[in-house]
């Protein structure tokens, strides 16, 4: 399914470049593929829930009208990472533990991941509530009780919530199941019609049973609901453009800066589902690295200077020899400054290189004095003014081989 919100700004772009070491010392570093493909539009692979609920329709239109971009939300549930792969993402939005993510990081596919919130796991019930535990804020007593009552429970075999279960029960004291824990191998939809008929306790998503109970006017309620150990944490990837061709990863980086920032997960904490008071997402920002937070440098628009593609020739280079830099994009002009960070062979942090290469075209000298070895680029910034290097770095992975 796709949705498309759109906007009034776009995007710089990142490409691979080379790097510059000590005072007089500069190094090129070659891409290894194109690095992104220049773009307006934004393709966002999502799972379910954060478009079910509104959250998006609620998030995007901000993003859209202060960048540019016109976001394309495509939400494919368990496929998200499958699609990625495919080469139909700019973004990923899915759980931290979603199926598929373990292989697709594994396999280079994704940068790193950042937080950017957590939806609601629920206990639902009867009306009845058998074992008076409607209201609960601590999960794990209201589990105890339903125990200490015999009031039936219905495993939801989801992979989640069946471990959020086994989690509450080992937290009650591994009560006796005997005579009121049922477990038939039911999951989601199926163990919820399970519980409805026994008027027993389950648990499942709070927005998959508000969706439920709008087309079934299903008779159980919300018993329990602001629990921490209810929330799962939900996260952004951008797809990494060393092995994906054609991403946009100034978008995407653009769009995960916006939903970490800290007016974005304000927003997501004030969001309610129509009709509910509870809150029901709950920001995870503040989970990811201190330099992504602080990094308060304004999203690109669309006039900015963007690469979408370089060359460099040769991609292998010899001590005392040159290499020529060739970038191609959007808005680019003899007056366009390249910054890059990148990392020396050997090296375990980023160096910054300001005004590396002015213009989309420069030959380079590779001094006989710098170590041989694989130097890798992490980021490109390109400015028009030579002093404003107050932009975000875009994600580029690029490598130059020095060689004797």
């Amino acid at each position: 399914m796709k949705k498309s919100y759109n906007v009034s700004t776009p995007t710089r772009s990142a490409i691979a470049v080379l790097s510059h070491i000590g005072v007089i010392a500069c190094v090129v570093l070659a891409l290894s593929s194109t690095v992104e493909a220049q773009s307006s539009v934004i393709r966002l692979q999502v799972v379910n829930v954060p478009v079910d609920s509104g959250l998006m329709a609620t998030l995007l239109p901000d993003f859209e009208r202060t960048t540019g971009y016109r976001v394309e939300v495509n939400k494919n549930g368990d496929q998200v990472y499958d699609m990625a792969r495919q080469g139909a993402a700019d973004l990923v939005l899915s759980h931290y533990g979603h199926v598929g993510v373990d292989d697709f990081m594994a396999d280079g596919l994704g940068l790193w991941p950042r937080a950017v919130f957590a939806n609601q796991s629920v206990l639902l019930g009867p009306a009845t509530d058998p074992a008076g535990v409607r209201g609960m804020q601590d999960a794990v007593e209201a589990f105890r009780r339903i125990a200490q009552t015999k009031s039936r429970f219905i495993v939801n075999n989801a992979t989640t919530e069946k471990y959020l279960g086994q989690v509450l029960w080992e937290a009650a004291g591994r009560p006796d199941p005997a005579g009121w824990y049922t477990d038939t191998g039911l999951r989601d939809q199926s163990a919820v019609q399970a519980a409805e008929r026994s008027a027993a306790y389950v648990l499942w998503g709070i927005i998959p049973f508000l969706k439920f109970k709008e087309t079934t006017n299903s008779s159980l309620e919300t018993i329990a609901l602001e629990e921490p150990l209810m929330q799962r944490m939900m996260m952004t990837v951008v797809v990494n453009p060393e092995k994906v061709p054609g991403v946009n990863v100034a978008g995407a980086v653009a769009l995960q800066r916006y939903l970490a920032s800290a007016a974005t997960q304000a927003r997501i904490r004030a969001f309610r589902y129509p009709g509910v008071s509870q809150q029901l997402f709950w920001p995870s920002g503040r989970d990811n690295i201190g330099s992504f937070l602080s990094d308060d440098s304004p999203l690109p628009t669309t006039a900015d200077p963007a690469v979408n593609s370089v060359s460099f020739n040769p991609a292998t280079v010899r001590l005392g020899s040159a290499v020529t830099a060739t970038a191609a994009g959007a808005n680019l002009s003899a007056q366009t400054y390249f910054d890059v960070r990148f990392r020396r062979p050997g090296g375990t942090s980023d160096e910054v290189v300001q005004n590396w290469q002015q213009g989309t075209s420069g030959t380079h000298s590779i001094p006989a004095a710098i170590p041989t070895g694989t130097w890798r680029v992490t980021g490109v910034r390109s400015h028009r003014d030579a002093n404003d290097h107050s932009a975000s770095f875009i994600p580029a992975a690029a490598n130059l081989i020095v060689v004797p």
